[in-house]
């Protein structure tokens, strides 16, 4: 059975109200063709309706925030392990649906998905190297981290958090607080998936994430270079040649990458003889 085209995901990712759980399966179908979104979101219901009975939506944002994550990160047991890191399964949400491991990213997706269908104001973060979910609060929001079961963090925590995470590049601001569209946590899925299934030798479905980010509307001239590798892997040659040749289009100057592209679209045509 062939990949689903992107037509509903792109449409989707449009929407100020997307729902990420409904992104998250859409991305998980270049994986799964046969998975039936609906049906799986009918799961993601039936773990909201098992929080609607606390009364959960008429909580202070910080006692709602407690009971999501004593729920999702204790009682079910959704986290994290680092072990799995670059597994696909982990960036696949119907798979961590069944597992309960995920990436931070997919984790987040159903912290916020299952805490709007209770009417929260949570949203996503995407915070260098690592995505948490907020519940807007009246300050600041109160933030969670659902790859570590769903833990609290104060500002000094998030203050370690980023500087180990790049290294001490970056200090933390609270600007970096601010909701993520679901665009751009689409993209990071399925940047996520593109490599870990590329590393994993399944090049067909890592063609069919780039190809999804090149039809979401914050595609990057890069997606075309990173096609054309993936074509040129699975011996492709015409596909890949025209898509160096694009990312060349599309990118100026005299950089290693446009150099190393240029050659690789020779490198694409002279193997078509």
């Amino acid at each position: 059975m062939s990949s689903p085209g992107p037509e509903r995901l792109v449409r989707l990712v449009r929407r100020a109200d997307a729902d990420l759980a409904e992104a998250a399966l859409l991305v998980a179908q270049g994986c799964a063709p046969e998975l039936d979104v609906d049906r799986e979101l009918l799961r993601v219901d039936a773990l909201a309706d098992q929080l609607r009975t606390r009364r959960v939506g008429t909580q202070p944002a910080a006692a709602a925030a407690a009971l999501l994550a004593d729920h999702l990160g204790g009682e079910l047991g959704f986290h994290g392990e680092v072990a799995r890191f670059h597994e696909p399964d982990s960036s696949l949400f119907h798979r961590v649906l069944e597992t309960r491991q995920g990436l931070p990213i997919t984790l987040s997706a159903l912290y916020v998905a299952i805490a709007r269908r209770l009417h929260l104001p949570a949203f996503a973060i995407a915070l260098p190297g690592h995505v948490m979910v907020g519940l807007a609060d009246q300050d600041l929001p109160v933030v969670l981290d659902p790859f570590h079961g769903g833990v609290r963090l104060e500002e000094v925590d998030l203050v370690e958090r980023i500087r180990v995470a790049t290294g001490g590049r970056l200090t933390y601001r609270r600007a970096m607080l601010r909701p993520s569209p679901a665009v751009h946590l689409t993209r990071r899925m399925l940047h996520n998936l593109t490599r870990d299934l590329s590393a994993a030798g399944r090049i067909d479905e890592a063609v069919w994430t780039v190809q999804t980010k090149l039809a979401l509307p914050n595609r990057l001239p890069e997606d075309h270079r990173d096609l054309g590798e993936l074509e040129a892997g699975r011996g492709r040659f015409d596909l890949a040649a025209q898509s160096f040749e694009r990312f060349l289009e599309l990118t100026r100057g005299d950089t290693t990458e446009r150099e190393s592209a240029r050659r690789a679209a020779i490198d694409a045509r002279a193997r078509l003889n």
